[in-house]
């Protein structure tokens, strides 16, 4: 249900499935476009809310280039998140195609550049990227306990990053601590404590890798819940995803933020692997914190 599985095939067969769409249309809540920036933890971002459902999104079509946080709202029945993929420019269906027929890591042409990672259904994430004018596409690769993927069930949207007005922030929200992505370790750079935090994520690895933030449940460890996860999700599950930041590539950053109450949490990757294909945290890129 939690696994993040991004294949060249899966990345481009998704975008292949929008190529045709038109991102320019409305969005379903005429209150997801903004919202002001004082009643937001992420001030000075523009605020777009990507609803997530079993098995697609709604969202708005255009969004103005610079900092924008994403308001992930979980109305399906299963864990989602929203993936942020730029497309470089000058790329058609054509060379999707292509890139489709070579298995491995997604071309350098498509673009991690994160998004609100998991939440339970019912729950909310927020997380912060800088976006350049470009388009790009809403994945979630989360697979259901079928073991199919979200995105190949139709969970994919395209969407328009237009310039922005002279007025917009290109600088991400000031954090309350920072985590450093590595291969194959979290680096957190002070303990957290409980209360509405604002977290830096940073990519200083050499490949994509993402942040996912779990709730323990009482007696449960990081490894119960990749072992729930491998296992195919059966019995209740060890602990309660609440966000993070999704793929991000190399030396690119953004910013979540968690309502954080005392306890025991996780930090875990699932992105497969350029060289063996396996789960960053099957090399051991999954770490227990405590929130005091």
């Amino acid at each position: 249900m939690f696994s993040l599985r991004i294949t060249a095939g899966a990345v481009l067969a998704a975008a292949a499935s929008v190529a045709g769409c038109k991102p320019d249309r409305p969005s379903a809540d005429p209150r997801t476009a903004s919202a002001a920036a004082a009643e937001s933890p992420t001030a000075g971002s523009e605020i777009v809310t990507v609803t997530a459902n079993d098995f697609s999104f709604e969202a708005p079509g255009k969004v103005p280039a610079g900092a924008v946080t994403m308001r992930l709202v979980n109305k399906g029945t299963e864990l989602h998140h929203a993936q942020l993929i730029r497309i470089e420019e000058g790329k058609t269906m054509a060379d999707i195609a292509k890139a489709m027929q070579n298995p491995g890591p997604p071309p350098s042409w498509a673009r991690f550049v994160g998004g609100p990672n998991a939440v339970a259904p019912g729950k909310e994430a927020l997380a912060t990227s800088v976006l350049t004018p470009g388009q790009y596409v809403y994945l979630c690769f989360i697979p259901s306990p079928d073991r199919v993927m979200h995105a190949s069930k139709g969970m994919v949207l395209p969407f328009e990053v237009t310039p922005a007005a002279a007025a917009a922030t290109a600088a991400l929200p000031i954090p309350d601590a920072t985590i450093k992505l590595v291969d194959y370790d979290f680096q957190v750079s002070q303990p957290l404590t409980a209360g509405k935090r604002t977290i830096l994520v940073e990519n200083d690895g050499p490949q994509p890798h993402e942040v996912a933030l779990l709730k323990l449940a009482p007696g449960k460890t990081v490894a119960d819940f990749a072992a729930w996860d491998a296992g195919g999700m059966k019995g209740p599950p060890p602990a309660e995803p609440i966000g993070g930041v999704v793929a991000l590539d190399k030396g690119a950053s953004a910013t979540f933020t968690a309502d954080l109450t005392p306890g025991e949490y996780g930090l875990l990757c699932f992105v497969p692997d350029t060289k063996d294909g396996k789960p960053h945290l099957v090399h051991g890129m999954m770490k227990a914190i405590k929130v005091g």
